[in-house]
């Protein structure tokens, strides 16, 4: 049980707490503090010294008390094993300011590609944008990252996928924050990123453009860089990372050292080849790496959106994705899904979030294609015999089928060959009898008046 007594010591007044710890005992010289302060320092304490003795944690509050502490207190905490020392990082800046924490943090995921931490440094802009580079950790509140993120969507203009990847790299960064017990409770731990799938931009680009938009490139770079996405699948990354060593003519494979997803092997594919070797061919002698005019970082969408525009297409977003989308769609009609995978490097699920489109000749064949025996659609229905399309029906079932259709006011008009109402004799009533109760109590019968 921790005591406190209020004592002079050299000249000085103010609190002294005493407690005992595995069978000794302590004392903290507290200072001038206020009795509830100082009752508050002593209930913490107790907590501590409870929870060392048991074995346990520590409750939170004694917790984050304990960790929130500096100084001659704290070190005097730790002198008794009732706190952990403090890391080295939370003596400095990047223990306590927003932006060099997210410095400190991006540089030390090495487990990461680079892409990745180049998408952790967009996060790290875009909170140091909003909060201020030198704002405290604990002084960011839940109620902040709400708005930081309303700020995104309408000051930024960003996309609700986008919002939902800054959301989830940010909580990433807090939570190691948490971790490092640098703070009690990540501000972030309960907001919503929200989905980061958006497929209104989808795009699938059939044979026919490709071919269009292939005869308008300007010259072989880029008619390599859009046979490598549309007929490769390869990410804009890969793309440019590319060199003529990966290129395995012998064995018809290319060697994909992707930044994003590591290495992989995917065929040569038969479109893919003589564009390949008439880009080879032109090379000039000594290059490395097949798009030697392009960084690895080089943003080729909005050329490329040149291209197709001036080939006479209209272009469409995300070029490049919608380019590798497309050829994932198509040849998931051909090959098992398991070696698409392999080839493409990304799994089943993401090519269902990301890449797998609807394409119009899906809806086509849907319409006009059975998937089974025909069915009748007569009214006794039944499946028809073998050999009878449904085309065939005969003339006067066709005479006698109600035809719906539409007017121009959108109203449902039925049409055919039905007959009308009261072109037959209309068949008459019969005139009813009723029993009525007379007045002398007996039940009679009359006719009923017209």
């Amino acid at each position: 049980m921790a005591s406190l007594l209020k004592e002079r010591d050299r000249g000085r007044v103010g609190w002294r707490l005493q407690f005992r710890l595995e069978r000794r005992r302590h004392s903290l010289w507290l200072g001038d503090l206020s009795k509830r302060a100082a009752d508050t320092v002593a209930r913490h304490v107790e907590e501590l010294v409870r929870a060392k003795t048991a074995g346990v944690n520590p409750g939170a509050d004694a917790a984050a008390w304990a960790e929130s502490l500096d100084g001659r207190l704290r070190d005097a905490l730790v002198k008794c094993g009732l706190a952990d020392a403090p890391r080295s990082r939370a003596l400095g800046d990047a223990g306590r300011l927003l932006g060099a924490y997210c410095d400190l943090y991006i540089a030390g995921r090495t487990d990461i590609q680079e892409a990745s931490r180049d998408g952790y440094r967009h996060a790290r802009r875009l909170l140091v944008e909003f909060f201020g580079i030198a704002q405290p950790l604990r002084s960011i509140t839940p109620a902040d990252t709400t708005r930081w993120q309303r700020w995104l969507a309408g000051d930024k203009g960003h996309a609700t996928g986008t919002i939902s990847k800054y959301t989830k790299r940010a909580k990433s960064m807090f939570a190691e924050a948490v971790r490092d017990r640098l703070i009690p409770s990540s501000p972030f731990a309960d907001l919503k990123p929200g989905s980061d799938v958006n497929r209104s931009r989808d795009h699938f680009i059939d044979r026919a453009t490709a071919q269009i938009v292939l005869n308008g490139c300007p010259d072989h770079d880029w008619r390599m860089i859009f046979a490598l996405a549309r007929f490769g699948g390869l990410r804009r990354c890969e793309v440019l990372s590319l060199t003529w060593g990966d290129v395995l003519w012998d064995v018809g494979k290319l060697r994909i050292e992707s930044p994003k997803t590591g290495l992989r092997h995917s065929p040569i594919f038969p479109e893919l080849k003589p564009i390949l070797e008439a880009a080879f061919d032109a090379a000039p002698g000594g290059s490395v790496r097949c798009l030697d005019r392009y960084q690895r970082g080089a943003n080729l969408g909005p050329q490329l959106n040149r291209i197709i525009e001036a080939a006479g297409v209209k272009p469409w977003e995300k070029p490049l994705q919608n380019l590798r989308s497309s050829r994932r769609t198509e040849l998931q009609e051909k090959f098992p899904d398991h070696v698409i995978n392999e080839w493409l490097g990304h799994s089943s699920a993401v090519a269902a979030k990301h890449y797998l489109q609807t394409t119009p000749e899906h809806w086509e064949k849907g319409a006009n294609e059975l998937t089974g025996a025909a069915v009748s659609g007569g009214v006794t229905g039944g499946v028809m015999p073998a050999g009878r399309e449904s085309s065939a029906e005969d003339a006067e079932t066709k005479k006698t089928r109600v035809l719906r259709d539409f007017d121009d006011s959108g109203k449902l008009r039925k049409t055919g060959l039905a007959a009308r109402l009261g072109l037959e004799p209309r068949i008459t009533e019969s005139e009813s009898v009723v029993l009525p109760i007379t007045l002398s109590g007996r039940v009679g019968v009359a006719s009923r008046e017209k």
